[in-house]
């Protein structure tokens, strides 16, 4: 049975908390451009839009590989939105209590590319193999 769309979403789901909801299209588009990075990195995988399923059963090594590559890039999006509004800066305003939030964005962001810099090494071949 072919890998679905559905179980690397259930996968980047679990990699974190959030309350606010993803827009479907906005994580099809993440996963995309995993799988994109994932065939210049690695090798390509055979993804169909139309039934939303890989033309292979993947393993959950790679699955949860694709849903780190969405994660960071939800939390590209999420630092960079958090920098916008730890900026706000008015006459009547100034917000510079969000820094401490924006360095803790910044840390899960690099703590997450370090996580999918060692998963794609795993997955690279050796000079052994």
């Amino acid at each position: 049975m072919a890998t679905q769309f559905s179980e690397v979403i259930k996968s980047f789901h679990s990699s974190f908390a959030d309350k606010v909801e993803i827009p479907d299209s906005l994580e099809l588009m993440w996963l995309e451009r995993s799988i994109a990075e994932y065939g210049v990195e690695i090798s390509p995988l055979e993804y169909d839009k139309l039934t939303n399923e890989f033309s292979e059963n993947l393993d959950q090594y790679v699955i949860d590989t694709l849903a780190v590559m969405m994660k960071v890039m939800y939390l590209q999006r999420h630092y960079s939105k958090v920098n916008k509004i730890a900026s706000i800066v008015g006459n009547d305003l100034s917000v510079n209590s969000g820094m401490s939030l924006s360095k803790y964005a910044e840390d899960e962001l690099t703590k997450t590319l370090a996580e999918l810099e060692d998963r794609l090494t795993n997955l690279k071949p050796t000079a052994y193999n």
